[in-house]
């Protein structure tokens, strides 16, 4: 190009002009420049492979303290690393201060230096100083900052089995019990409904009344005295067309009803109980993943903090895992105050006694019962129950108040000691009485006609629950399916998106491939897929207790092994 010519003079002969001589040499020298400069990032690469896998040792913590002291886990990167080195493979400048913290490095089998040189201390100024001038190395757990391996697998703990929870829950349940205003109301109500039976059988036998009349004085017609007398009447039902006994069944439904609403009233306490159990269990493990989670954002501040050190320049770094920090403390906070929640609850329900510790495994053996099951039983539900005796009650009140509008027969026995009119004593009396309230206004035809319609709504509203209960189960049944499938879809996703982030992390500290938004990013994301994985399979499971509240089988449930 202008730069190496030559012109022929003769034949075998050539001229070299002297500027192209010149050039050559140049550009000799260039290339054995190359040449060493390549030979010595090598070496260099070979000395950070060795920091990889080495603890690093530094000097007295007060000796050259580059941006204040660095902490006792201060780590370098290995861009810090490659440039402490290339400082001191540098000319060294005298220098009247003290040295800065030394690295030292392990040599590599086959090592460019000579095997007899002995290890020696690389400082940032340059000079060299023996190994057993150095101070004390400074320790650092390289295991505590690095991740767990890709294949290995935490100790898990035994994951309960059906019987063990049924335990569990039937020790709270039965205190819930004991405890629920709402079952000792249910008592009472069944108490009070017994005595109405009581009430209407005691109008089939003798009615005896009583009756008492002072002194009196009587004028008009010849005037006399009256002294005080008592009356004795005594009335026995003899043909009333089957209104007593018709109202003794009516108050008989109505017992049936009050044990139903009882029954009804243990199963919600039993389900409330087993729900927030569940819950309680769900929130404890949310807490563990998330302490775990404060504790790896931590260790990423700390080893940011010793890089920040030695290098201000990825304060911006540093910046971003205290955020993530800050994060991950403010999910943990809120996954406690969950569970303090629960356990107000479950303190309400329960009393002051202990709660039980719950199982910590993220997998509890409760798994969901035979669909068809549940909805033929669902039918006898405490509520269905419940309402198909109110109607029955009704039906049966609406003909008590039919046959009372006929005429009653009774057998009636009086005495009284007042003395008749010719001052003698009056006899007693007996006989047949029959009486029959003809006319009321139609206030009669109007009860019998009310009793009627509160019958017939009783009996819409057996059905209506009938098919509330039937799709309730049906809807838990489906969101126990579908919640265990995205429960173990979540743990698949957490085994990858672990691998994701010990990937990342090794490519971001040892390699650099990977920015710490990255490797953050996947911190964030393995936690939220296992709080996705534990947050569904325990609304599975609350799903399953909730089939079984709805098919009012939850008591049996619970109860079964105890029969």
């Amino acid at each position: 190009m202008g730069k190496f010519s030559h012109k022929v003079a003769r034949p075998g002969k050539s001229v070299i002009r002297k500027p192209a001589r010149g050039l050559s040499v140049l550009a000799l020298a260039c290339m054995a420049g190359l040449t060493g400069a390549a030979r010595a990032d090598e070496e260099l690469l070979r000395f950070e492979r060795v920091v990889a896998q080495r603890q690093v040792q530094a000097a007295e913590a007060g000796a050259g303290q580059v941006a204040g002291e660095a902490p006792a886990g201060a780590l370098s990167s290995s861009a810090q690393v490659l440039q402490a080195v290339r400082e001191s493979l540098a000319p060294a400048a005298p220098s009247p201060r003290q040295p800065e913290p030394v690295l030292e490095f392990s040599r590599l089998p086959g090592s460019m230096l000579p095997a007899s040189e002995p290890l020696q201390s690389v400082g940032v100024d340059g000079a060299e100083k023996p190994a057993t001038a150095a101070p004390a190395p400074l320790q650092v757990d390289w295991a505590a900052l690095a991740l767990p391996a890709a294949g290995a697998v935490a100790e898990v703990p035994a994951s309960p089995s059906e019987g063990e929870l049924r335990d569990l829950f039937l020790t709270l349940v039965e205190a819930a019990a004991v405890r629920s205003p709402a079952v000792k109301r249910a008592l009472a109500e069944r108490a009070a409904s017994e005595a109405e039976v009581s009430e209407a059988k005691g109008q089939r036998y003798p009615q005896v009344q009583l009756g008492a009349q002072g002194a009196s004085w009587q004028s008009g017609g010849g005037n006399r005295d009256n002294g005080a007398s008592l009356a004795l009447d005594v009335t026995t039902p003899v043909f009333d067309w089957g209104r007593i006994r018709r109202t003794v069944e009516s108050r008989r439904h109505m017992v049936n009803a009050a044990e139903s609403a009882l029954t009804a009233e243990l199963e919600t306490a039993a389900y409330d109980v087993s729900a927030n159990l569940v819950e309680l269990g769900k929130q404890r493990i949310i807490v563990s993943l998330g302490q775990r989670y404060v504790d790896r954002m931590s260790e990423l501040v700390k080893m940011l903090e010793g890089i920040v050190a030695v290098d201000a320049g990825r304060v911006s770094e540093l910046t971003q895992a205290r955020a993530r920090l800050l994060q991950a403390e403010a999910a943990r906070s809120t996954a406690e105050a969950k569970a303090r929640d629960i356990e107000i609850n479950l303190r309400k329900l329960v009393g002051e006694r202990p709660l039980p510790s719950l199982p910590e495994s993220n997998q509890w053996h409760l798994g969901s019962p035979d669909l068809q099951w549940l909805l033929a039983e669902s039918t006898n539900h405490p509520v269905v129950q419940q309402a198909r005796a109110q109607a029955r009650s009704a039906d049966t009140q609406a003909d008590a108040v039919r046959s009372s509008l006929l005429p009653q027969v009774n057998w009636v026995v009086s005495k009284s000691t007042a003395d008749d009119a010719y001052g003698r004593e009056s006899a007693w009396h007996t006989g047949l009485t029959l009486s029959w309230s003809a006319f009321r206004g139609g206030s009669g035809r109007a009860a019998e006609r009310a009793a009627r319609m509160r019958a017939e709504a009783g009996w819409m509203n057996a059905e209506q629950q009938v098919q509330d209960l039937e799709y309730r189960i049906r809807a838990g049944n489906q969101d126990a399916r579908s919640l265990a499938d995205r429960a173990d879809l979540y743990r698949g996703l957490s085994i990858e998106s672990n691998k994701v982030r010990e990937a990342f992390y090794e490519q971001w500290y040892h390699l650099g491939r990977r920015t710490l938004l990255d490797v953050l990013s996947s911190e964030t994301e393995h936690y939220s897929n296992q709080v996705g994985e534990v947050s569904n399979r325990f609304d599975g499971y609350q799903a399953v207790l909730r089939q079984y509240a709805s098919a009012g089988a939850l008591m049996r449930w619970l109860t079964a092994e105890k029969q």
